[in-house]
Order: C-alpha cells, then sequence, then structure tokens
C-alpha cells in the first residue's frame, strides 16, 4: 500500500464556499478560486440584514420586504415552519444553521445553480440577490464566526448540504492566505506565533480538496503552507508528543531559513521530530531523526502530523479553539501529487485518523 492508495481510504465532506455581497467582486473572487479551487467556491451576490434593517434599498427600489409577493405570495416569512422546522427534522441534518434560517431566497451561485437541496425559491434573472441576515448567523453558538463586525458585507460561508459550518469576512480570509504569499514562510517573516486559522479554513478539516501548485496557481500550495504551519505551532505550543513531516528534498530545510527556524523551535521544545524526504542533503545540527528514501512516498507525499503523548495535558490555551484541539487531539495533513504539481488530499483533527496516519507513516517510512 502507499500513502496516495491510503488516502484513498477516507471519505471527506462536500462543503461550498459561499461568498455573500462582494463589494469588490472579481478580484475577490479570482484570488477565491484560486485559493481554493474553482468547485469549491460559489459567489452570491446579496444585501447584508442586520440589527432587523433588511438592506431593502436594492430590494426593487426599497418597496420588496422579506416575505414579500415574491416569497410565496407574501405568506412565507423567514423563520416560518417550512424554513425552519422542516429542515431541522430533516435525516441528514446535524441540527444547525441552515442557509434557509437566515436569507430570504435559496442560495444559488454565479451559474444559477443552488447551494444545498431544493425547495426554496430562487431568485429569477435580474431579481436582486438574497438578503443576508448576519445576525441571525451570530446568535448561532454552533456556527463559528470571525472577523470585524464593520465588514459583515463581504462574507464567506462554509455551507455542507444546506448548514452553515462557518463564517468569515473576508478579511480574515486575507490576511491569513488571500493576501499573503509563501515568501512570509519561506524567508520566516510570519512566525510560529502569527499562525492561526479563519473559521472558514478551519471548518474544512476532513474535507477532501485537489490543489495545484506553481505555475498552474500561484496560491492554492498557500492553503497546504498554511496549515502545515498550523500543525506545526500546534507541536510546538505542546511540547511534547511526536510530529512527523515530510519535505519531498530533505535539502530544502537548509533552502528555507524560516522553515529551519520552525523546526528548530518544535525540536527544542521536546517534541519527538520525525523529517522525511529524498535524501539530497541531510539537514546539519538540528535535533530531529531523519529518513530519507527514495520511494513515492518520499516523493510525491506532503504530510504534517502532530500526534500528541498518551494521557492528560495541562496547556494554557484558550478553550474550544482549534490550537486546543489539536494540541489534545492531535492534527494532521496528508496530501499526495496525483500529477504534476497537481495536490490531493485532507487534513483533520479527528485522533482515530491522525492516529493511522501516523501509525503508517510510522512503519512503512
Amino acid at each position: 500500500m502507499t500513502l496516495a492508495q491510503f488516502l484513498d481510504r477516507f471519505d471527506g465532506a462536500d462543503r461550498s464556499i459561499v461568498v455573500v455581497n462582494r463589494s469588490d467582486p472579481d478580484p475577490v473572487l479570482n484570488m477565491l478560486v484560486d485559493t481554493f479551487g474553482e468547485g469549491a467556491v460559489n459567489v452570491v451576490d446579496g444585501a447584508v440584514e442586520t440589527s432587523g434593517r433588511s438592506g431593502s434599498d436594492r430590494d426593487s427600489g426599497g418597496d420588496r420586504q422579506p416575505g414579500s409577493d415574491r416569497d410565496s405570495g407574501g405568506d412565507r416569512q423567514p423563520g416560518s415552519d417550512r424554513d425552519r422546522n422542516g429542515d431541522a427534522n430533516r435525516p441528514d441534518s446535524r441540527g444547525g444553521l441552515t442557509t434557509r434560517e437566515f436569507t430570504t431566497d435559496r442560495i444559488v451561485d454565479r451559474n444559477g445553480e443552488g447551494v444545498g437541496p431544493a425547495g426554496s425559491e430562487t431568485p429569477e434573472p435580474g431579481d436582486p440577490g438574497p438578503v443576508i441576515d448576519v445576525d441571525a448567523l451570530r446568535r448561532h453558538e454552533d456556527v463559528p464566526f470571525d472577523g470585524d463586525a464593520d465588514e459583515l458585507e463581504n462574507l464567506a460561508l462554509l455551507v455542507e448540504d444546506d448548514e452553515v459550518v462557518a463564517g468569515s469576512t473576508l478579511g480574515e480570509l486575507g490576511n491569513a492566505v488571500l493576501f499573503v504569499n509563501s515568501d512570509l514562510y519561506i524567508t520566516g517573516s510570519r512566525t510560529l506565533d502569527d499562525i492561526d486559522l479563519p473559521s472558514v479554513i478551519s471548518g474544512l478539516a476532513d474535507t477532501t480538496f485537489s490543489l495545484r501548485g506553481y505555475p498552474e496557481s500561484n496560491r492554492q500550495k498557500l492553503l497546504l503552507i498554511t496549515i502545515s504551519r498550523f500543525i506545526e505551532r500546534a507541536a510546538w505550543m505542546a511540547g511534547d508528543g511526536t510530529l512527523r513531516s515530510s519535505f519531498q528534498r530533505l535539502s530544502r530545510l537548509d533552502d528555507e531559513v524560516g522553515t529551519r527556524r520552525v523546526y528548530e523551535r518544535v525540536s527544542s521544545a521536546g517534541v519527538d521530530t520525525h523529517l522525511y524526504g529524498i535524501p539530497d542533503d541531510f539537514p546539519r545540527d538540528l535535533d530531529a531523526v531523519i529518513h530519507g528514501g527514495d520511494t513515492r512516498d518520499f516523493t510525491d507525499s506532503w504530510f504534517v502530523v502532530y500526534r500528541p503523548p498518551e494521557g492528560p495535558q495541562s496547556i494554557d490555551v484558550d478553550p474550544g479553539t482549534d490550537l486546543k484541539r489539536g494540541i489534545e487531539g492531535g492534527v494532521g495533513l496528508l496530501a499526495v501529487e496525483i500529477e504534476p504539481r497537481t495536490w490531493r488530499g485532507l487534513w483533520t483533527f479527528d485522533p482515530d485518523r491522525v492516529q493511522s496516519v501516523n501509525r503508517y507513516i510510522e512503519r512503512n517510512l
């Protein structure tokens, strides 16, 4: 078995990133598609409603209100039995916030395709987009949401079927992956202390992805780098446990100053550090176990897997955060280059999956 075959054993969730009410649509859309892949991003133009105001100036000159004639003859109100209760009881519902609980119309993408199951109104061509009730998003404790309240007119929502998994402002996504480049990590300008994941990226855990590297894409590989740094930060903060990381070529550790500094900090913190790659040049003066090889698991894989030690840990980290989850239960990324500069994989907080990947690497590489 290879890592590529091992990856095939994991089922990934099917999720979409929905962008709402973009004030600068084309550049942001292009960056999102270039970062997450075209199949992952649906784009929605919509007005934002907060504090009981519906953004109705753009809704037919201000005359149409949520639940108007276009909404089933004016009889349906947002939050009615048809919108909420039916969805909460459907077999595939997790009991979370559904898209119909915070919008007046069915969310559709730029090609007119609906997001989630059918059953709510689809806007006609030329109609204004859905009115998004941001307060409904914020009130729902099951939906992680981050970002500045002043930036609510540029939202990214992570949707699985008809349920919202997470939300972030485009400002938060921009600071993490959209408006940065890999040089920040290679040179060490962005350190382990600076790494955090917006809710939308965190919510992509256990979602199978397909990403392209340069020159096909300037940004998609950056998502792998960002998640890798997050896992390395979890290991460094824990100061214990085992971290296993692949580099394709081991010489990269000395070629990239920022990467070298990260692994000096991780190994010095007390983490059992294992590094894998083609042995073109072994890293020097680094407290780590080096594993060299030239099989496809070494040449075509990208993994960063942190497994915590057995037993309880006492780490001063905010409860309920992704960092806390990673430190206590482990976190791992596994991607395989299925063709030149095209990567398929997933990342996960699931302890059983983390343990399985760790065990495979430990026994076979």
